[in-house]
């Protein structure tokens, strides 16, 4: 079997993107994330709602259309840089509707989880092979992996005692705790597998003594580990040799990437007409991302509504937190997965 043969059979559209599993994700994620909304209406009922959205500034409205059209271009042009490296002269707009469809399928899947197989698969039946495709995906990773610890700390300086206590301080402990942990260990990966292996063999070894099956996995898991990150390292060095300002590319996009989302939400402060820090919203936001990254429910459904709210809370008044929260996860997640749901099932029916 030639190796173009064997990557033909590599990616299977239907379990990517699985019906099934796309109707019961778009069932959940629209049913939590409605009654978590509805419940913030009603908890925050003071009557002063319908005349804040009656004084609605347009033309700030109207400015968030164009924050959207930045997060996909930008979103796309991220991983373009990359692919672009394997495959000479393919489209960015294949870049963008691999964005798109990441996007609408990390809203229907827990954790995000089909987002990332969607985008690799659409630049799959672009001609980018699976290796390829996973290692532009790690590339801009290690990007994110350095980019939410720093920002999500000095976020977390910025807000201080502002972050609520109870759910969202533990989420927010959490999401720092798990992004400071694999930056470690990607790091470790990268400059060292091998200590790397020995680290995952080591526990293997001590699980072992509580469970053999799972000791031997961990085991297997570590001789995979030194390998897969063997192979990344050479890709990885042998990038920043020919091309290093491709990873300052990278994390730049980056940095646009968030801060583009984190603004729009001072936006939709401004079009109420409302009188707040601006850099107190980006921090809030920063926080935001930070847990929402690992989320278990599809599309961060109903923990985003209700972290942003908490969050929200100490600098703006319940009249407005409920009303901020549904325009920034609507022009950030509901109509941005809109146009993925179109590139899907174009997708699809073409297969």
């Amino acid at each position: 079997m030639s190796d173009s043969e064997k990557n033909k059979k590599s990616m299977n559209v239907t379990e990517v993107f699985n019906p099934k599993v796309i109707k019961r994700g778009i069932v959940v994620f629209i049913s939590i994330s409605l009654l978590t909304l509805i419940g913030i209406f009603l908890y925050a009922n003071t009557g002063k709602t319908l005349e804040a959205w009656s004084q609605i500034k347009v033309p700030y409205l109207l400015l968030g259309l164009v924050f959207i059209i930045n997060d996909i271009y930008i979103g796309g042009l991220r991983n373009h840089i990359f692919i672009k490296e394997f495959v000479p002269g393919i489209s960015q707009l294949v870049s963008i509707k691999a964005n798109l469809a990441n996007i609408f399928m990390g809203a229907v899947t827990p954790s995000q989880s089909g987002g990332g197989p969607a985008q690799w698969y659409i630049f799959y039946r672009n001609g980018v092979s699976l290796p390829d495709n996973i290692s532009a995906s790690f590339f801009n990773w290690i990007s994110t992996l350095i980019f939410f610890p720093l920002t999500g700390a000095l976020a977390i300086y910025i807000l201080k005692d502002r972050i609520p206590d109870g759910f969202v301080y533990t989420l927010t402990q959490f999401g720092f705790s798990v992004f400071t942990t694999l930056l470690i260990v990607i790091m470790v990966g990268l400059f060292s597998p091998q200590l790397l292996g020995r680290i995952i063999y080591f526990l293997g070894r001590v699980i072992s003594n509580l469970s053999n099956n799972w000791g031997t996995k961990l085991k297997d898991l570590g001789d995979k580990a030194v390998v897969t990150m063997t192979d990344y390292q050479k890709k990885y060095v042998g990038l920043l040799k020919t091309k290093p300002q491709l990873m300052i590319y990278s994390f730049l996009l980056t940095i646009l990437l968030y801060f583009n989302k984190y603004a729009l939400a001072y936006i939709f402060v401004l079009a109420f007409g409302l009188e707040v820090d601006f850099w107190a919203i980006v921090a809030v936001m920063a926080v935001l991302y930070l847990l929402l990254y690992f989320a278990p429910s599809p599309g961060g459904s109903g923990i985003a509504e209700i972290s942003l709210v908490a969050l929200m809370s100490p600098f703006i008044s319940d009249d407005y937190t409920g009303s901020i929260t549904l325009l920034h996860r609507s022009f950030l997640i509901f109509i941005p997965a809109l146009i993925g749901a179109w590139v899907v099932l174009n997708q699809l029916s073409k297969e």
